[in-house]
């Protein structure tokens, strides 16, 4: 049974499936809301339907925490059913299927402008040398957390990254002086966020907020938000601008692109050292966006210069920006371009050490 509605939850028709049979999986992404309603509804219909036995997150045959996937619910149903299952990598239909899948590991799309975002936030950070840290929640800057330089150390619900941090922002009276940071998007800011804006700055919090925003809900598919002018069906509206609800909730705001790498952090530099509440908005276009209005530009590695084997960088483009527009090219001992995937953003250009990767605007 699949339930397109929550809440309520349809009565009628879960007592027409706990009819069916006796034993039931629950399977459902964060907490066990729907299972605990159903088990109640079935308390009140024992005398109609009989005793029935459920599995699910309460009982702990699917965990409670992490993402659901195929894995979990085939264990949770060999663990019910009595049957046996391989799940290593190592089984034959299972290597074989897993072979046929392309090898990425989990990051920023090509180009995306959190990529350059984080950059920069690390690069500060790492610079400031107090131990500062990020807040996060849900989104789609949470890849930060599996990128080399991690700089997230909470992640939560939608907008709990602002809240958290600005608890946090009120410690150095007990001597606590690590800078502060929480991200968010530009969704999640109109969705979540606002309201603890509000408290940080009414509580007068040392904290920075980083809004990322790329003009759209991009995790869940460019739904419009209050930002964009135009609603759900396309129709033009009048737009709220975030920079000026940040500076009348009295906040200072400052707005940069991300792709513009000094400015960044020149100016996130110059709030981690500021008391009180400070906003930067890092403006810029999602990669995949449908009208996507970003710069683009052709990409390529200059051999000559490239000499991340023996140059001390440490491959710091492929090992640690970690674009998957970048590869590392074993033959040649140099970094290369994959011109199939590279959105051609030229950030990249800017981290490059020894000035080896080099862009052409595409006119």
């Amino acid at each position: 049974l699949s339930l397109s509605t929550t809440w309520p939850v349809p009565v009628n028709v879960v007592k027409k499936y706990l009819s069916l049979t006796d034993t039931f999986l629950i399977t459902e992404e964060i907490l066990p809301f729907v299972e605990e309603q159903i088990k109640v509804i079935a308390a009140d219909l024992t005398s109609e339907i009989g005793v029935k036995t459920f599995y699910g997150k309460l009982d702990g045959t699917i965990p409670q925490t992490g993402e659901l996937n195929p894995d979990i619910v085939i264990k949770a149903l060999t663990k019910i059913c009595g049957v046996s299952h391989d799940l290593s990598p190592g089984h034959t239909e299972r290597a074989a299927l897993l072979s046929l899948v392309p090898r990425r590991g989990v990051t920023f799309c090509p180009g995306c402008p959190h990529r350059a975002s984080f950059w920069s936030i690390n690069a500060v950070l790492r610079r400031d040398n107090r131990k500062g840290f990020v807040c996060g929640d849900i989104g789609c800057y949470t890849m930060d957390i599996f990128g080399k330089n991690r700089s997230l150390k909470t992640i939560h619900s939608m907008g709990s990254g602002m809240g958290i941090a600005s608890g946090f922002g009120k410690l150095s009276q007990f001597g606590m002086d690590q800078p502060v940071l929480a991200v968010c998007g530009d969704s999640t800011f109109f969705h979540a966020v606002v309201p603890a804006l509000v408290n940080a700055v009414h509580s007068n919090s040392d904290v920075v907020l980083v809004i990322l925003d790329n003009f759209g809900t991009a995790m869940t598919g460019f739904q419009p938000h209050p930002g964009l002018p135009v609603d759900a069906v396309g129709d033009k509206v009048p737009f709220v601008d975030i920079a000026k609800v940040c500076r009348a909730l009295g906040a200072e705001v400052d707005t940069k692109d991300p792709f513009d790498l000094k400015a960044t952090q020149d100016t996130l530099e110059e709030m981690i050292h500021k008391k009180g509440t400070h906003v930067l908005i890092l403006q810029q276009s999602c990669a995949l966006a449908p009208e996507r209005k970003l710069k683009r530009y052709k990409m390529s590695v200059n051999e000559e210069y490239c000499n991340g084997e023996s140059g001390g960088c440490g491959r710091l483009c492929t090992h640690q920006f970690c674009c998957p527009g970048l590869i590392w090219d074993t033959e040649r001992g140099t970094a290369q371009i994959d011109e199939v995937i590279c959105r051609g953003c030229g950030f990249c250009e800017s981290i490059c050490p020894v000035g080896a990767i080099e862009k052409e605007e595409i006119v």
